[in-house]
């Protein structure tokens, strides 16, 4: 697995993504900012995390998507609107493909998982 380049800000790996993941990790981003005001930002393990205690919300961006992850499991109900939508997911994570439309109201109910 490739080593991630080392950044030390959010805006540097804002920077450092394809012209294809920027605009969707600019939106969560504000999408984060205004559904968990409390949120502290920070980078872990090379990535954009944010934080309320020890819970939190992190971003990656990957070749052909962008991934909204969570430290709490989504819920049936939340893994089901996605697959439903076309979105693949995890147990703690939202993959969002470049051509998708970020599903901001299912974004917000998830991240809301960690409040």
């Amino acid at each position: 697995m490739p080593m991630r380049p080392k950044v030390t800000d959010i805006d540097a790996y804002l920077k450092l993504q394809t012209p294809n993941a920027q605009p969707i990790l600019k939106n969560l981003r504000q999408l984060i900012a205004q559904t968990l005001p409390a949120a502290q930002e920070t980078i872990k393990y090379g990535l954009p995390f944010f934080m309320i205690d020890k819970r939190y919300v992190s971003l990656a961006a990957f070749k052909a998507h962008v991934s909204v992850a969570i430290s709490e499991d989504l819920t049936p109900a939340q893994l089901q609107s996605a697959k439903a939508a076309g979105y693949a997911t995890g147990q703690k994570r939202l993959n969002i493909a470049f051509d998708q439309p970020i599903p901001e109201e299912l974004v917000r109910a998830i991240i809301s998982n960690i409040k």
